[in-house]
């Protein structure tokens, strides 16, 4: 059981020109399963059944400085068994089994993060995961 692609259906930015920043700024990314379906990929051996999680990867800027939205799907390979379960559990629940559900927004939010941090950039807000960079000099090895 595997994630065995992603695809990126739609990417939306904006920066709210009038806002400003005034103290603290907050951050926050809120990634969601929409839904879950069944459905057919092609692959080098012919067509395997494969689970389609579609997402959505939000970022939030507080004050209102803008935001970033990616919308896609995750590509979810699975034997047949298990691809029941994992369907039964989202008609019950809308759930994922937690071994999927880590696998799956592990995968959502590593893709979505670059995609976010690159477009803040290209927007001209900060980025959503701040880099630390070291008061330190940096020590020679010798």
């Amino acid at each position: 059981m595997a994630v065995v692609g992603i695809k990126i259906n739609k990417i939306e930015g904006s920066r709210n020109e009038q806002a400003k920043l005034d103290g603290s700024l907050r951050i926050g990314s809120s990634p969601r399963i929409l839904s879950l379906s069944e459905s057919q990929m092609n692959s080098g051996t012919g067509k395997m059944n494969v689970l389609e999680v579609s997402f959505e990867y939000f970022t939030n800027y507080d004050p209102a400085l803008g935001n970033i939205r990616i919308d896609g799907s995750i590509i979810y390979q699975a034997n047949d068994e298990a691809k029941k379960e994992i369907m039964n559990n989202w008609k019950s629940n809308r759930g994922l089994p937690k071994d999927v559900s880590a696998e799956v927004l592990t995968q959502m939010t590593q893709r979505s993060m670059l995609i976010t941090m690159s477009l803040a950039r290209e927007l001209g807000l900060p980025s959503p995961l701040p880099l630390k960079i070291s008061d330190q000099p940096a020590q020679s090895g010798e």
